[in-house]
């Protein structure tokens, strides 16, 4: 369902590993005639075997995906909830009396809280279903397990995204799953396991990495596209568009200019230029030379979903690091400032309605195209954008080089899944551009 090589961050630091199962015994005995010293013997055996099965460690660890309607939270139980229902209506039958099943309802005994989880796999490269987004909500919920809270001493309502460690009722089967422990139950902990799982594409549609050959690099960044969809139609459709519409290119002075303006940081209007020349060598009408991708303009913005804004994915936090960005301009995980699927975000706030790659039917796109690619709405919801992330962080301007700054926007905001070198990019616009940079 899901493409493993896209698990990364935070979720594939708490894949489970492997884990041996408990053995099971075979269901088929050996009619053969025996002595009964010989069966006695085997019949030591296959104990001794239980005995070291058991001992196998079958717990895992899961993220909660959802409370499972109908089941109750942490509260008295209500009229609506199957234990309740059940005493009630099996009470009269045995003649029971109204205090008894008064008392009995109160308890909640096996009228357990339930919750959908996604048992994490044991293998990166063996994931299995994997939670599919759309829109923000989880359109595969009913092919994840229910868990049960049968643990009194767990007292708090579970939070989407929480990490638990659950086991198995049935061990062999792996049915009747219940909660051991929690391990994880914030709010910020399930914010960044969901914005992580938001981000996973689909094996059938998901976007090729950067290639920084080609101007128009593409970004796998962003909300699964079901089987059923057609992103390669919807991409040619924005290409014909493209074509017939021509280049619309605007000078690296230009650029600057306007960013510049907006921003009051000669650095990091360096850096963020440097990345639109990377992207799309400075063409506002360009889409993304991949072919599931519909990517436009300067900074190649997406407009295949109308996004959504969120805090960064653990992946992010690792880029950053390994790009060497001081901590002072790493955005915070808690920091709901990242904008996810930017071109679609662009659209609607111009009130533009986007078309999915699911719903594309051959409509009429070019309002979508016109908007987007338009380089003042461009520049505009950039210095926005920028503006945003800003506020989430606390730095000493004069510290930070025009090579981090276009860093720090290619991981931010371009989001692709590996980082390149922008910096070198920067400095050789500032050069050209004769910007003093100190």
């Amino acid at each position: 369902m899901s493409s493993s090589s896209n698990i990364t961050g935070l979720l594939a630091q708490l894949i489970n590993g492997s884990t041996p199962n408990q053995i099971s015994v075979p269901s088929t005995r050996n009619l053969n005639p025996v002595s009964f010293s010989t069966a006695y013997y085997k019949s030591n055996a296959r104990a001794q075997e239980d005995r070291v099965a058991a001992l196998a460690n079958t717990s895992k660890k899961a993220i909660v995906l959802k409370h499972a309607d109908n089941t109750p939270p942490y509260a008295p139980t209500t009229s609506d909830t199957n234990w309740y229902s059940f005493m009630n209506n099996i009470g009269p039958r045995y003649d029971l009396s109204d205090t008894f099943v008064a008392a009995a309802t109160e308890t909640e005994i096996t009228n357990y809280p339930k919750y959908y989880v996604w048992i994490l796999p044991d293998n990166i490269q063996k994931t299995g279903v994997v939670p599919i987004f759309i829109n923000g909500n989880i359109v595969n919920i009913n092919m994840f397990p229910l868990c049960s809270i049968k643990n009194t001493s767990i007292t708090d309502s579970l939070v989407d995204g929480a990490l638990v460690r659950i086991d198995f009722e049935d061990r062999n089967q792996r049915e009747d799953a219940f909660v051991v422990s929690v391990m994880n139950n914030t709010e910020a902990f399930g914010r960044i396991v969901f914005t992580e799982l938001e981000g996973i594409a689909s094996p059938i549609d998901s976007f090729p990495p950067c290639d920084e050959q080609t101007p128009a690099v593409s970004h796998p960044t962003g909300d699964t596209i079901p089987a059923v969809s057609s992103p390669a139609s919807l991409h040619d459709a924005y290409m014909q568009i493209s074509n017939e519409t021509g280049d619309n290119m605007i000078t690296e002075e230009e650029l600057y200019d306007k960013l510049l303006s907006g921003l009051g940081d000669e650095k990091l209007a360096l850096g963020i230029l440097a990345n639109a020349k990377a992207e799309s060598a400075l063409n506002a009408n360009v889409v993304s030379g991949a072919a599931t991708e519909s990517s436009l303009g300067l900074w190649q913005f997406n407009v295949q979903n109308r996004g959504w804004v969120r805090g960064p994915r653990g992946a992010m936090r690792t880029q950053a690091n390994s790009a060497g960005l001081p901590e002072s301009i790493q955005i915070p995980d808690d920091a709901e400032v990242i904008r996810y699927f930017a071109g679609g975000l662009l659209a609607t706030s111009k009130g533009v309605a986007i078309v999915s790659p699911a719903d594309y039917a051959n409509q009429d796109v070019s309002e979508i195209y016109e908007t987007v690619a338009n380089i003042d709405n461009q520049v505009e919801y950039v210095i926005e954008s920028a503006r945003a992330m800003l506020g989430a962080i606390n730095y000493n301007a004069s510290e930070i080089t025009e090579g981090q700054w276009a860093q720090w926007w290619q991981i931010y905001f371009e989001q692709p899944a590996s980082i390149h070198d922008r910096a070198s990019i920067a400095s050789t616009l500032a050069t050209s551009l004769n910007v003093a940079v100190v």
